[in-house]
């Protein structure tokens, strides 16, 4: 459409990729060379990465087209679920009859095409691009493929294209033997800002146009900075600024076209196409007030410390100047006083609280008064003298049973503090007790917590009750009372 207006013998930025328009990048250039020695001395499977735009389906171009005298291409693009349509894919690019054949037919066939050296002298050279698409088992599959090998030369030469996920898919153990096979990886890149401004230069040349007149050096540099030097993106900015150009009747693409062009691609909004020289005269953009009339210019007033000094006052020691930058900053403080020194026009008192009718004040709001510690009864020592009567009776009983059990019984009784009535009138109770009554006697005494345990004799006449007097034992025969029975 535009070839005729910029004197083009052909389209320079073509939207596809063209083998005759390969423009030998660093990353693309060495990646070439290195598939090349690879396929060439058979060394192994090579591989390509990099993201989307950078060249790999035009390497792979090239390289089909490199090779096509000596090998047999079969160039894949991948998008293939099972292993019989990979089988099918490589038949029909290699020439040969692939329909209304299973997995296991196909595969001889292959096999059989590859081992005669009438049709195929060299092998295969096998190009996959997307291979970052295939399943697992379809990259196992290329493998076992690869294994083919007749009078001691590999019969097939295999080169992967893909995206940076191809070669994570390499580090699957499923594809460790394959991992093992690759002798090369290669990786591509987007131009830098020299690259970019050579591909223009070159596409544009190729295509029998005046390169600099059309694309001037700043017109380079603003489609590297649309484009980040990525080989697809600047055809696309490219062409399309050709195209406007041409639709404005321009002659020269320049800054403003190359951002046009992009926002359109982008479906952002249209930059200003103005003059270049109103633009830069207009680069402030000034936004009304709120109110409806307009707010009147004052001249502003700067400190003097603020305002640049001249010859004479930069002559000053710089004792005097830090003097003079105090006495500023002090005049600062008095005139912008914060506004928390400012103190309330009235004040507004208010008394405490207090709690509505019929509700309970707050306890934890109460003064804390340390409550009187309470005296443990047991800790006090014995003032009054303990008595315990035991009868010739309980020796005998006890001998019933064993004595450390006998001893276990008695130690069980504990004294435990309780309210004691007075029962100086009341007779002693006894209590049965595996053959055994214990009378306790409640004395009432100046200590309330001294009580009296007596255990007697039980006693077997029907219809009365016996009760021995009590003798009194003091603690000493207390406890040797208890330690002969422990010794038995």
């Amino acid at each position: 459409m535009y070839e005729a207006h910029f004197g083009f013998q052909r389209r320079p930025f073509a939207s596809v990729p063209r083998v005759d328009q390969y423009f030998p990048g660093a990353a693309i250039e060495a990646a070439r060379q290195t598939l090349f020695r690879c396929i060439e001395r058979a060394e192994g499977t090579g591989m390509v990465v990099g993201p989307s735009g950078t060249g790999k389906t035009l390497l792979c171009q090239v390289l089909a087209e490199q090779f096509r005298e000596s090998f047999a291409v079969a160039m894949l693009n991948g998008r293939l679920d099972t292993r019989r349509s990979l089988l099918q894919a490589i038949l029909h690019q290699l020439g040969q009859p692939y329909r209304d054949m299973d997995e296991g037919e196909l595969r001889l066939a292959l096999v059989d095409y590859l081992s005669a050296t009438e049709e195929c002298p060299m092998g295969m050279l096998l190009l996959v691009d997307e291979a970052h698409t295939l399943p697992l088992r379809l990259l196992e599959e290329i493998r076992m493929i690869g294994n083919l090998v007749c009078d001691g030369k590999p019969r097939i030469r295999t080169v992967l294209v893909g995206g940076p996920v191809l070669e994570e898919r390499f580090a699957s153990p499923k594809l460790e033997s394959f991992s093992q096979r690759l002798i090369a990886r290669c990786y591509l890149e987007s131009f830098n800002r020299t690259e970019t401004e050579e591909y223009i230069r070159a596409q544009l040349s190729r295509a029998g146009g005046s390169a600099e007149s059309i694309f001037p050096p700043d017109t380079c540099q603003a489609v590297y900075q649309a484009t980040d030097g990525v080989p697809r993106l600047i055809n696309q900015v490219c062409d399309h600024a050709l195209l406007l150009a041409y639709a404005g009747g321009r002659g020269q693409i320049n800054v403003l076209g190359v951002e046009e062009a992009w926002a359109d691609l982008q479906q952002l909004p249209t930059p200003w196409t103005g003059d270049s020289q109103e633009k830069t005269e207009n680069t402030v953009i000034e936004f009304g007030g709120l109110d409806d009339e307009p707010a009147t210019e004052e001249p502003a007033i700067l400190p003097p410390l603020l305002v640049r000094p001249t010859n004479e006052e930069q002559l000053v020691e710089p004792a005097e100047q830090l003097d003079r930058i105090e006495e500023t900053l002090s005049g600062i403080d008095e005139e912008f006083k914060p506004a928390g020194s400012i103190g309330p026009e009235t004040e507004l008192a208010f008394d405490e609280p207090r709690p509505a009718a019929g509700t309970l004040a707050n306890p934890i709001d109460e003064p804390f008064e340390e409550a009187a510690k309470a005296s443990n009864p047991f800790d006090e020592p014995f003032e009054e003298e303990e008595t315990i009567a035991i009868d010739r009776h309980v020796s005998a009983a006890a001998d019933t049973r064993s004595e450390p059990e006998a001893v276990d019984r008695i130690e069980e009784v504990e004294p435990q503090p309780r309210e004691v009535p007075d029962m100086t009138d009341v007779e002693p109770e006894t209590v049965p007790m595996h053959g055994l009554e214990v009378a306790v006697l409640l004395e009432p005494e100046e200590d309330e917590d001294a009580d009296l345990i007596v255990v007697e004799d039980a006693c077997h006449h029907e219809g009365s009750r016996l009760v021995r007097p009590v003798s009194s034992v003091r603690r000493q025969e207390y406890r040797q009372l208890f330690s002969k029975l422990r010794r038995g």
